[in-house]
């Protein structure tokens, strides 16, 4: 597994995310900025600023160089962390102890198998070879067997936000 300091480096900001932007030695410019749904903050000078899909510092190294371009700085230092990550989801439904959402952690990766345990693992109905996953309108079916059997990161099936997991019944 990856460490949580390199995940937040892979980090992309999102709509819903509180960031910090600390411009040093400028204490009294706003510091905490809530990502609106279209991507971007007003920051003070600059007017609009789109932020999401960079990572912090992306955005960083972005306000740095619009501060220096339009002439408010010379050589700001800017520090831009993500303060409060907004709630990341999967779907699990079907042959599951718990349907509903499950929380995907902003600090490290989930894959499938472990969304299905956090859903209270698969009900005595499930059909092993019956687990979907949709993402983004496209479905894959797996099996359960080999899902559990599945030790190496590269091969695992790790989720992204709004992945819905469908674990479909036996048939008798």
């Amino acid at each position: 597994t990856r460490a949580a300091s390199e995940l937040a480096e892979d980090y992309k900001v999102c709509p819903q995310d509180l960031i910090v932007i600390e411009i040093v030695g400028e204490p009294t410019l706003p510091r905490e900025y809530r990502v609106p749904a279209e991507g971007e903050i007003t920051f003070p000078y600059l007017e609009k600023v789109k932020v999401a899909g960079k990572t912090p510092t992306e955005v960083g190294s972005l306000l740095k160089q619009r501060l220096i371009d339009e002439d408010f700085f010379v050589d700001p230092q800017i520090i831009v962390n993500v303060k409060d990550y907004r709630v990341r989801t999967v779907q699990v439904f079907g042959e599951v102890t718990k349907q509903g959402p499950v929380v995907l952690p902003a600090e490290r990766r989930v894959d499938i198998v472990e969304a299905i345990n956090n859903a209270l693992g698969l009900t005595r109905l499930a059909r092993k070879g019956g687990i979907q996953l949709t993402r983004k309108g496209q479905t894959k079916t797996y099996s359960w067997d080999e899902l559990i059997k599945i030790q190496d990161p590269a091969k695992k099936i790790w989720l992204e936000p709004d992945d819905v997991i469908q674990v479909k019944p036996s048939v008798f």
